[in-house]
């Protein structure tokens, strides 16, 4: 266990060095000045500019200048907040954009694990068919055209919820749920399609005839199973969740990461973009790290050292 860990370690660190690089190149090649107002600048003002940031200066340079402040946790500064250090803007919003994220993990996993069990249970009747319709249709339709929908409805029209804020429990709602729901419908399908698999295997069929009854043979060993694959799927879909969240934010005015984030794609401010993708990317490694040895701990049939049944 101990050899494994160290080398998922290896490999993370592997991997995120790679993102930082591609994220730092990626930038270098934008059109452009991250400069307000730059097409109001004189070309000897313009190129003062890029001399006082060190943006004249050859790639090489500057990416042997990034990483140096980077090992040492200096991200720069924000070129649209006045120079405000990164590190402390994404420390001060990214909490908030991880609580959305996960509220909406915790309610979209609880109804989709039910979901799924009791589509599972009842497959190929009545209600299963109407549970895979209502997953079908959440997966395919946009969390940002559900969350217009829902503000329309539900602030506009009836008004019980405030159209947009992130002050209290009420405000928490709607961008709860425009989220949760793909992720109720994803896992739904996904828990009832393990659901399906478990209940036709052999060793159920043996409870039953063995006269172990139908509640007993769901509750002690048919979910049980179901759910040790959930894991997988949990964790990076976790990730996915508090990055993706970016849209939502905006539309409901969160002050997250996400509108900063968007705005600083729009005004090429590289420090800011480049700080939240590699927040982002360490977030998603470092879950599915997680996530690698939970499998391997909650299911001991699999070695996480080789990682194939013993």
């Amino acid at each position: 266990m101990g050899r494994y860990i160290l080398k998922r370690i290896g490999y993370m660190i592997v991997t995120f060095y790679v993102v930082v690089t591609l994220t730092f190149l990626s930038m270098k090649m934008l059109p452009g000045t991250p400069f307000k107002f730059a097409n109001r600048l004189s070309p000897e003002q313009l190129n003062q500019l890029k001399h006082y940031y060190g943006l004249d200066q050859p790639v090489p340079v500057q990416y042997l200048q990034y990483m140096w402040n980077f090992i040492h946790g200096d991200l720069g500064g924000s070129f649209q907040y006045g120079m405000q250090p990164v590190t402390e803007f994404l420390m001060q919003r990214f909490p908030v954009s991880m609580q959305l994220g996960i509220e909406s993990m915790i309610f979209g996993t609880i109804l989709g694990i039910l979901l799924g069990i009791i589509s599972g249970i009842y497959r190929g009747r009545f209600l299963d068919w109407g549970m895979v319709t209502l997953t079908v249709v959440f997966i395919s339709i946009p969390s940002f055209i559900f969350a217009a929908i829902l503000q329309y409805f539900f602030s506009v029209q009836i008004r019980i919820f405030p159209v947009i804020g992130w002050s209290g429990p009420m405000t928490h709602v709607l961008p709860v749920i425009s989220i949760g729901v793909g992720v109720m419908a994803s896992i739904a399908r996904f828990m009832r399609t393990e659901m399906v698999e478990v209940l036709n295997q052999d060793y159920i069929v043996t409870a039953q005839a063995k006269g172990l009854s139908t509640s007993a043979v769901i509750y002690k060993h048919a979910i049980r199973n179901a759910m040790i694959p959930i894991v997988t799927v949990i964790g990076p879909m976790t990730a996915a969740v508090v990055t993706g969240s970016l849209v939502i934010e905006n539309i409901f005015a969160i002050p997250g990461i996400g509108s900063q984030f968007i705005d600083a794609i729009v005004t090429n401010d590289y420090p800011m973009i480049m700080g939240t993708t590699e927040l982002y990317a360490a977030l998603f490694i470092v879950t599915i790290f997680i996530v690698d040895i939970l499998y391997g701990v909650i299911d001991p049939r699999i070695r996480v050292s080789g990682g194939k049944p013993s």
